[in-house]
């Protein structure tokens, strides 16, 4: 199912990303009573639930560096570093077992593309001093209007901002000023799941800052 499904996300993988992504879902169905990692529920459908859904964001990626903020357990944090080994991954979570699972995740898979801080994204105390990164990915972290004050200055010149939303407009079809200037939604098809989801993308380069007046 999953070689299957990256194929029709277009997000292709080798057999080996396959083995590894295969290895990543038996360490969150190992540990995930004991750390809660993800819902009980999201166990019977973990590979398309967030594995492939958490492949949505891979034909968007074109940069050296990536931030995955709130990974959680590496959502999609450790499957985008698989699917793109020459990309730097940089995983930020503020809960010290998480953190824990992701380091033994880094070894067991032996992903040499990933560093594992522990980061509470609304501290700006551990946030002045970040890096900046070419692409910066939330998925069930915050709303983008939230995350984008926050996420900007840690954007490199060129960088961009994806956020994983899986809440349709419901004024989708009635031309709206947008919350976020610049911001651009991408819907896609996650196989073996009925709803459909959305990626927001923001650019740094569209000369963005404040949200933009509503009606």
């Amino acid at each position: 199912m999953l070689e299957r499904g990256a194929k029709e996300m277009n997000a292709p993988l080798t057999e080996a990303q396959v083995q590894q992504l295969d290895r990543f879902a038996n360490l969150i169905e190992k540990w995930n009573k004991g750390m809660n990692l993800v819902s009980r529920q999201d166990i019977q459908r973990l590979v398309p639930r967030h594995l492939l859904d958490s492949l949505a964001a891979v034909p968007h990626i074109e940069s050296n560096t990536l931030l995955d903020v709130g990974t959680g357990p590496g959502l999609p944090g450790i499957v985008l570093a698989i699917a793109k080994p020459k990309v730097a991954v940089t995983l930020w979570e503020r809960m010290t077992r998480r953190v824990r699972f992701l380091q033994l995740v880094c070894r067991e898979l032996g992903l040499s593309n990933v560093q594992v801080q522990e980061r509470d994204l609304y501290d700006p105390e551990e946030l002045g001093s970040a890096d900046v990164f070419d692409t910066i990915v939330a998925r069930a972290v915050a709303p983008v209007e939230r995350l984008w004050p926050v996420l900007e200055p840690h954007l490199s010149a060129q960088g961009q901002l994806i956020v994983y939303s899986h809440v349709a407009d419901p004024d989708r079809e009635q031309p709206k000023a947008p919350r976020v200037n610049g911001l651009v939604e991408y819907p896609y098809q996650v196989p073996g799941l009925t709803n459909e989801h959305f990626l927001q993308v923001v650019r740094k380069t569209a000369g963005l800052g404040n949200p933009a007046p509503t009606d």
